[in-house]
Order: structure tokens, then sequence, then C-alpha cells
């Protein structure tokens, strides 16, 4: 009972999806219609006999072949806009370069260029698939894509004028006065008033098919005004559609393959060209409208195997000179509002076309020019980019916008404007290349500061921090991310051209480039020459042992002479910072016994300012400790029962991970936090080096504070202005990194 009940809602379901692509195959009618003379314009009065014919041939063995092979949900397939007037300026190049002859030789031309094109714009997306083109889609850049789609709206928009104006379309725009005194206005109206209908339609009730409903108006108004005033001029109707021209293409051709192949010959460089910009911008497009809908629905769909049946689709589709098909959104959107979906959607929506062809062949010579005209309108403004809109809107208000982006997305929809598609494709190409050389060169610095706006963490003795807090502006930090490589390796030098003079540490942080090219190697290479000539010291950090891939490949790509200077190589920004830090310490004579070896402990910051009675009283409580290098003094968790005096080596705070949160040079204290507030250590402490510390025990304090009240007074004065010290280097620093 379940199986049978599970079958039927199985069987149910089928038929809905089937019914709804039924659906939106009714509702794209006026869409499929009106490309079809739209890439047939050159042709004039011709157009309807060969265009619409073509387009639907598009969506029943076109958009077959692509539900078929295609893995994509919502495979739907149809003509689009764009790739209509790319065909329509091809077939206009053809026509005019042909002698004045018979309309049956012009036909026969047409027939062979749109075949022609469409098939070699399979194979080029076949190709594109093989060598795995697809993802470069992902890399155009937004301001590219806009530019492209306004300008092919207003190609869109302008291509409608003759049908509006109902004057022949050879007069427009090369007469363009001419063209406005033969104009009737009734066409214009006509035209104007179905575009307004389907606008409405779509903002009051969006679920209904508004360009359907607004050409079945259009229709409707068109014979009703031309039955009560006959001499009102509403323009010209397409025109019976005869069946026998449903099948025109090469296969039709063969029978003068003579012809054929002299045409082909004569305009393989128009065909070829138009061919490789309907690749690039049917395939643009179809993988554009594929991300949104993997976004929709939530899914990652296979890029090369899409193009692999858009390919395969085209090839079928030019046998039989039909119209270059692409993954169609407004199709898919359709077939969803009817209830279908899926490979049975787009299915039942090539069943529809094709029984609407043997059906209502005849009842389009009652069309209206002018309607489709209208309808053709609202998919052009459909076409416009709104976010470009809601920037120029922007910009108009004086807001906030990018100039930059206004810029290339005007250039690239002039030049579709003026030149047509091709040139704005190949604009938008360059243009795509240009900005992502620049995005990378823009990126590449992340950050710029000095060891003033962030020192390293580690903790020295009061008189050794004071003296190096003004020797820190002497190191400058940059953090790289992205690619270093041949297209912004010079970056680097410029950079480092506007260092201030005096400059004794470069550190270059490259712990987020993710790769780097011989270009990049060599740029580092000489930047670390370049400034040792000037007495600067290159550090790298990010190549310590834990990145020991990009330190081979710095190595081998930098040669020796670079290798040789992995001594100045580190773990990360804070380990080298730290060194540079020490290196100008070490450089002056003045502090230098406060670096090495052991320090005394009446000279410790624990003990500072202490009499010689004190401190005898003081070190008696004091509990002297050796320590390993790498042994832990103590571990996160521990209770804060005491503080500790470095004397002798480092001690670094780490997390259990080991990445370090602070160091400690002899003569400083640590642990006094923990004690003070009795919350426990917060981190482990292990030594760098062979260490001696001395362990003053919360216990040994008490007692100091009830025998000696005034030396335990002056040891917590100590601690207080050691962490006053640590929390004034934190804020100075904070402070200079937002001046």
């Amino acid at each position: 009972m379940f199986v049978a009940r599970r079958q039927f809602e199985l069987t149910f379901a089928g038929w809905r999806s089937l019914l709804g692509g039924a659906v939106g195959a009714i509702v794209c009618l006026a869409i499929v219609l009106t490309l079809g003379v739209l890439a047939l314009a050159p042709l004039g009065s011709r157009a309807v006999q060969i265009g619409v014919p073509a387009a639907f041939a598009c969506v029943i063995v076109s958009a077959g072949l692509y539900a078929f092979v295609s893995r994509g949900s919502d495979a739907a397939g149809g003509p689009s806009s764009p790739t209509a007037l790319i065909v329509s300026l091809l077939l206009g190049q053809v026509l005019h370069q042909e002698q004045p002859g018979s309309s049956i030789a012009a036909l026969a031309l047409v027939l062979v260029a749109l075949s022609a094109a469409v098939l070699v714009m399979g194979l080029l997306q076949m190709l594109m698939a093989a060598l795995h083109l697809g993802r470069l889609a992902r890399f155009v850049p937004q301001p590219v894509l806009a530019g492209f789609m306004n300008g092919v709206a207003l190609l869109v928009v302008l291509a409608q004028v003759p049908a509006l104006l109902d004057v022949a379309p050879e007069l427009w725009p090369k007469h363009g006065w001419q063209a406005l005194q033969q104009a009737h206005g009734g066409a214009l109206l006509l035209g104007l008033a179905t575009a307004g209908l389907v606008w409405l339609l779509a903002w009051q009730a969006p679920r209904l098919p508004a360009a359907l409903l607004g050409m079945v108006s259009g229709l409707l108004g068109f014979h009703l005004v031309d039955a009560i005033s006959p001499v009102s001029d509403l323009g010209p109707t397409l025109g019976a559609l005869d069946a026998s021209h449903f099948l025109p293409g090469l296969l039709a051709l063969w029978v003068e393959p003579s012809t054929t192949i002299s045409l082909l010959v004569k305009y393989a460089r128009p065909i070829g060209l138009t061919a490789v910009l309907l690749a690039l911008v049917g395939s643009l497009e179809s993988l554009l409208n594929l991300r949104a809908a993997d976004q929709c629905n939530g899914e990652h769909s296979d890029e090369s195997r899409e193009l692999w049946a858009l390919g395969l689709a085209n090839i079928g589709g030019g046998m039989v000179c039909a119209l270059p098909i692409t993954r169609s959104r407004s199709r898919a959107t359709a077939i969803q509002l009817g209830g279908g979906g899926g490979r049975v959607g787009a299915l039942g929506a090539v069943l529809c076309s094709a029984l609407m062809v043997g059906m209502v062949g005849d009842w389009l010579a009652y069309l209206p020019r002018a309607v489709l005209a209208g309808v053709m309108l609202t998919v052009a403004v459909n076409l416009v980019d709104r976010r470009s809109v809601r920037q120029i809107r922007t910009q108009l208000r004086g807001g906030p916008v990018s100039l930059e982006s206004l810029l290339v997305m005007g250039l690239v929809c002039l030049l579709t404007l003026l030149q047509g598609p091709g040139a704005g494709v190949l604009l938008g190409l360059l243009l795509s290349v240009l900005l992502f050389l620049r995005g990378l060169n823009r990126t590449l610095l992340r950050a710029r500061y000095t060891a003033q706006q962030r020192p390293s963490r580690r903790v020295y003795p009061p008189q050794v921090e004071q003296f190096l807090r003004p020797l820190r502006a002497h190191i400058h930090a940059l953090e790289l991310e992205g690619a270093l490589f041949f297209g912004n390796a010079d970056r680097v030098h410029d950079e480092a051209k506007r260092l201030p003079p005096g400059l004794r540490y470069l550190i270059l942080d490259v712990q987020r480039v993710v790769s780097i090219d011989e270009s990049g190697a060599m740029a580092l290479q000489q930047l670390g020459a370049t400034l040792a000539r000037q007495d600067c010291r290159l550090l790298l950090a990010g190549v310590g042992p834990v990145s020991v891939q990009r330190a081979q490949i710095l190595a081998a790509w930098a040669g020796a002479p670079f290798a040789a200077s992995m001594a100045h190589w580190y773990l990360d920004m804070d380990h080298a910072l730290e060194s540079a830090e020490l290196q100008i310490l070490q450089a002056d004579s003045n502090p230098r016994q406060q670096l090495g070896g052991a320090v005394p402990l009446a000279q410790c910051s624990l003990l500072s300012d202490l009499s010689m009675a004190q401190q005898a009283s003081l070190i008696p409580h004091l509990q002297q400790l050796e320590l390993k290098a790498g042994e832990r003094l103590f571990k996160e968790g521990d209770p804060g029962n005491g503080v500790y005096v470095l004397t002798r080596g480092s001690i670094s705070i780490v997390n259990g991970g080991g990445q370090r949160f602070m160091s400690f040079s002899a003569g400083t204290m640590l642990g006094e936090l923990a004690m003070l507030d009795g919350q426990g250590r917060s981190a482990n402490a292990e030594a760098d080096q062979d260490a001696e510390v001395f362990f003053l025990s919360k216990d040994a304090l008490n007692k100091l504070a009830a025998t000696e009240p005034v030396l335990c007074s002056q040891l917590y004065r100590n601690m207080a202005l050691h962490l006053a010290m640590r929390l004034r280097v934190a804020s100075g620093a904070l402070g200079s990194a937002k001046g």
C-alpha cells in the first residue's frame, strides 16, 4: 500500500512538473517570438519567416538536447537578448556586403551564416569545457558585467525603434531624421501601452504571466481599434508562420553544397568572429545564471559539464538553423512559477513549444509588430543592472560610491553601444585582466607600522624599556597578503622607497602570502641588497620552521646569497620584531650589560629602590630555582601563590599549542597579576633557555607585611609600577597605531 502510494506521488509530481513546464513555455512565448524577430531584423519584413522558426527551433531542438544532457537543476534553455543581438549584427554585416539580388539568395546567405555561426559556437563551447575555462567566469568583475548588460539593454531598445515608429529598418539609425518624419504615432502608442501594461501586471501581480497577458491584450486592442477605425495606422502584423521554414538549416542547404561552401568561404571571417563572440557571451551569461541558480538552490554545479551540454545543444541547433541557446533564468523562473522544475519541467516546456508550432502557426499572422516591440522593451529594462542604477542614484545625491566602478561600467556600456557587443566583450575582458592585476597589486600590502606602534611581546627591565622606546622608530614592518608574483613584485620596492631615512630594520611579514613565484623571490633578494647598501637590514617573518615549504621556494628561486640570509628569517612577526629590538640594543653600548648574562638580584624590578637593609631582609624569603631550556615554570590553572624574579635567561608565556603571548627578559618579574587577583595562572610559563628565577611566595609577603610593613608596601609599589609600565607600552602602541 505504501509503495503504491509512493509511486502515485512520484507520478503526480512528474505530471505536475510537466504541466508546469508547459505553462512556462506559454508565459515565455512573447519573449521567444520577439527574440526571433530581433535576431533576423536585418531581413526587414521577411524576418518573421526565418526568425520565429529559428527561435522555436532553439526552444525545441536545442533546449531538448540541453535538458537531457545537463546535470544542473532547472536546466531550462532558450534564446537570449545578447546572443540574438549579436546574430542580428552578423546578418546585417553579411547582407550589407552582399550585392542587391533576389530575396532567395538573401535567405540562403542568412541560413548559411546563422547555422555556421551557431555550429562553431557549440564546438568552441565544448573546447572551453575540455580546457575547464568555465571557472574563469567567477573572476569577471561586476562593473564589467554591469556595463555590458546595460549596453546590450540600450541596443535592444534601439532595435525596437523601427517597429515602434512603423518605419523601414534600413532608415534607422542611419537616417534618423527621415525615419522620425515618416513615423506613425499609432504604433508607438500601442507599443508603449503594451509595455506599460506588462510593467503594471508584473508590479501588482508578480505571479501572473505579465508578458503573455500583455501580448494578448495588445493583440486584442490592435484588432479592436482596427475594426472600429480602419484608418488608424498601428503598424503591420507578423504574418503567418510557414512550417516549411522549420528545418531550413544546413541539412536543407546540402541540396546545393557548392553554394553553401562558397558562401562559407566568402564570409568565413565575420562568421568566425561572431561564433567566438557568441561562445564568450553565451557561455558567460549561462554560467552567471548557473551561479545564481546554485545560490538559490544551495548547490554547486560543474561549470565544465554545463558548457559541454550547451555546446552539444548548439551543435544540434545549428544543424536546423536555430538561434543560439543559453541557460535561461527567466525561462526557469517561469517554469517554477507554473509549478514545474528540474529536467521534467524543462522537457515539458520543450513539448509545449513543439505543440504550439503545429497548432498556432497561422495565428501569428494577427500579432502586431508594435506589440512585440513593447514586450521587448520590458525585456530590455529587466536586462539593466539594478546595482549600477542604485550607484548612479547615490552618486547624483552626493553619497559615497566607487567612481572607478562607475567609470569601468560606463566605458564598457559606451563601447558596447557604439561598436556592438563584440567590442564590449573584448573591452570587458581586457578590463577584467587589468582590474584583476590591479586588485592583486593593491591588496599585496595589508598593513604598515613601526615597532613603536606595535612592539614585540618581550618585557624588558624599566631602564632598558626607557632606552629602547625611541629606538623602535627605526624599525618598520610591512605585512603582505595574497600572491607575490611577476605582476606585483615591483610593489615591494615601491613601498620600500616610501620608508623614512635612517631606517635600520625592515621586516616583511609573508605569513599571509599564499604563493611566491620566481619574480617575487628575486624582488625580495634585490630589496635585501638595496637595503644593505643603505645600512638597513631586511628581516622576513612567516618563513620559520612551520613554513618550510615557503622557505624552500625562496631559497631555491632567489639563489644561494638569499638562502644564506636564513638566519634573519623568523617564525612570525613577533619574533622578528623582538630580534630587531635586541639587535638595536646590542648595537648600543649603554644597556649592553643589561642584556647579556645574569642581572644582579638587587637590580631587578621587584627590588627597585630598596635600601641595603630592606634587601637583606627580603632575600632570605626568596627561593632560588634553576630551569633548563624548555622546562616549565608553571602551567595554566596553577594557583597564583607568588611572584617570580628572573635574573638570568628568558621565560615565555605560551598557551597549550605553543603560541607565545609574552616573553620576559632578565631583570623583570612575572606572575604578579595572578597573585594579586587570586584567579590562578592564565597560561604556561616555559624557559626559552637556561634560566635562574627567585620565587617570593604570598605567605612570605604576608609575613613581611606583619614584621616589616614599609618593605612590603614598597614591594607592592614595585609590582604596580611594573604592571603600569607594561600597560603604558601597550596603550602607547595602540595610540600610535590609531594615529
